[in-house]
């Protein structure tokens, strides 16, 4: 993992969030394409760093001999 934190994954989601509330219905095309070409890399990246967490989280819940249950995410699957 690179050194970085839930901190790290709490900070963009806030970004993104402050993004998504530029968001609005009849935005000019051109402020709609710039947003949404700062959102992507950037949930990119968040979706990423989660899921590195969580593998790091797994790994070491594993060392230390706790038993994980099946993750449902809720997806009714």
């Amino acid at each position: 993992m690179s050194g970085r934190t839930w901190h790290h994954l709490q900070e963009r989601l806030s970004d993104l969030a402050d993004l998504g509330a530029e968001l609005h219905e009849g935005m000019e095309q051109g402020q709609y394409r710039f947003l949404l070409a700062l959102i992507a890399p950037m949930a990119t990246d968040a979706g990423t760093l989660a899921s590195g967490l969580e593998t790091e989280l797994r790994n070491e819940m594993a060392e230390n001999g706790v038993q994980l249950p099946p993750l449902d995410p809720g997806d009714g699957a």
